[in-house]
């Protein structure tokens, strides 16, 4: 009978503290994605892992004892839109953080406007350079890693393998293609001197015909081809070139997408290379741990940008924990310089420039893995962040003025 009693307490106690969650005002974040179009998928990615850090956090009693509650807005990964859907999810729909992950010109436009409005952004998996750099301001928290970081990643793994000495690189024409370009040339060059870079291509975003830059990479003698690639364009990329008889292996910054492995017929994708924060398959506790409580929970792995969203919000949420208010300027004090054990190891949110810092992953696309019933990833080795530590004024930072 006491067991029974006790029991009911608890169960009660549950209740009348859930029920008190709800009742409380919530603390609304807003989403400000693509959610049309042709890379429509990568948002929905992007979405999932935000709905899941969510719905993680209100289960276990909210966010200083408040629900959160997410609000949406399609941005078409148009700048001039994001900018329209920022002022309306702050201003009307009183949003205290913002979340973006597709496109870094996107990013950029955010990054501008956020000032005027004095709250948090977090560009989860924006990279260009300058989101941190040039534009860097104390309202924005990148949750993941920046061009440089994933270049050095690729070129501190490909730079020791003693078949791949010839590069070609096909990118897509904006901030970040060219962003990739340049670093994943300083850093090879630096890993591995005798690496000869035999051509530089850009070609325009939704691009539909990729045979004349396939025939470049062919007629080069190549022994891999770079790209940052993305969506539909790296789906593109990859099925020309295998169709078009380009055999070399790919180095593709952004190759860890699931929607794009998914999307490519038979092998086309196997042997190629990845970098990404976190891949499903690490021999290690907090990593198994990680992937089955995060699939058990939600029936998905926490992969590419499922997993950078999903971290973006529990980071931002640890902050909001150590400064025990949503106060921006107190939010800001608590992210900078925290630090939170992930399944790689311990990350920093450095305080100079807002920017992530954590050890990274090369991966390798193999025919067979237990997450997938499609060639999928193979983690190879993880690079520790200290040997990924770089000065920010090196690469463009410049301290925040009003």
């Amino acid at each position: 009978m006491r067991k029974i009693v006790l029991l009911s307490v608890i169960l009660m106690g549950v209740m009348l503290g859930y029920s008190k969650i709800q009742a409380a005002e919530p603390i609304y974040i807003g989403f400000n994605d693509v959610r049309s179009g042709a890379f429509k998928s990568n948002g929905d990615k992007f979405l999932q892992g935000i709905e899941v850090a969510v719905k993680e956090i209100n289960k276990a009693g909210g966010l200083l004892g408040r629900p959160l509650e997410l609000v949406i807005e399609d941005n078409q990964m148009k700048p001039e839109i994001a900018v329209q859907k920022l002022r309306k999810l702050i201003q009307s729909d009183k949003c205290e953080a913002i979340f973006q992950g597709s496109s870094s010109a996107v990013a950029l436009s955010i990054c501008q406007a956020i000032p005027r409005y004095k709250k948090i952004y977090v560009p989860v998996a924006a990279f260009a350079m300058d989101l941190t750099g040039q534009n860097f301001s104390p309202y924005i928290f990148r949750t993941d890693a920046n061009v440089a970081i994933l270049s050095k990643t690729m070129a501190m793994y490909v730079g020791k393998q003693k078949n791949l000495k010839k590069v070609y690189m096909v990118n897509m024409d904006y901030s970040f293609g060219h962003d990739v370009a340049n670093f994943y040339e300083r850093f090879i060059k630096e890993i591995a001197p005798d690496t000869q870079i035999l051509g530089k291509d850009f070609h325009p975003m939704f691009n539909k015909d990729f045979a004349p830059y396939i025939s470049k990479v062919k007629a080069s003698g190549a022994d891999y081809l770079l790209t940052c690639n993305w969506g539909t364009d790296l789906i593109q990329l990859l099925i020309q070139g295998r169709s078009l008889g380009m055999k070399i292996p790919v180095a593709g910054i952004l190759q860890a997408d699931i929607n794009t492995l998914a999307a490519l017929p038979g092998e086309e994708a196997v042997g190629n290379f990845a970098v990404a924060s976190f891949v499903p398959g690490l021999d290690n506790p907090e990593a198994k741990k990680l992937e089955e409580s995060f699939y058990e929970k939600s029936g998905v792995w926490p992969v590419e940008q499922i997993w950078y969203a999903y971290k973006g919000v529990v980071l931002w949420a640890e902050a909001v924990k150590k400064a025990g208010s949503i106060d921006t300027d107190k939010v800001i004090k608590a992210f900078e310089g925290m630090k939170w054990n992930g399944p790689t190891g311990t990350v920093t949110m450095r305080a100079q420039d807002h920017q992530l810092m954590q050890p990274m992953i090369a991966a390798q696309v193999v025919k067979k893995t237990k997450y997938y019933d499609f060639p999928y990833l193979k983690p190879l080795q993880v690079i520790p962040a200290d040997q990924l530590e770089y000065k920010p004024e090196d690469f463009g930072w410049k301290p925040y003025t009003e």
